[in-house]
């Protein structure tokens, strides 16, 4: 049974052996899957990693503001700068990190954003 996070007050809970860590849910910045690890990057510079896949961060996550934009990326909707063009592909801008959004994401994507 899915946790409901929402009764955290803004908090997302990360497990790691007998610890836990209380993550402010708006100071995530983006979410990254890199081979078997789930990297979230905070907003503070901090990356903290975790064995979950993506696609429970996206059910988690995509009513609180936060869109994937490509199969191992999601983005919080709080702190895209810019959405912009690479040559044929789209990009988004979250201060100076650029992101790509896949070809099968764009449309939802402009949906979401506008």
């Amino acid at each position: 049974m899915p946790i409901d996070y929402s009764r955290q007050f803004g908090k997302k809970i990360m497990t790691k052996g007998d610890k836990k860590r209380f993550i402010n849910i708006e100071s995530i910045v983006y979410i990254r899957r890199e081979g078997y690890l789930t990297t979230l990057y905070l907003n503070t510079g901090v990356k903290v990693y975790e064995i979950k896949s993506l696609k429970e961060f996206d059910k988690e996550l995509f009513g609180m503001g936060f869109f994937r934009i490509h199969k191992n990326t999601i983005v919080n909707g709080r702190y895209i700068t810019e959405i912009g063009s690479m040559g044929k592909q789209k990009k988004v801008k979250l201060g100076e990190i650029e992101l790509i959004v896949s070809k099968r994401r764009l449309k939802s994507f402009k949906d979401w954003i506008l």
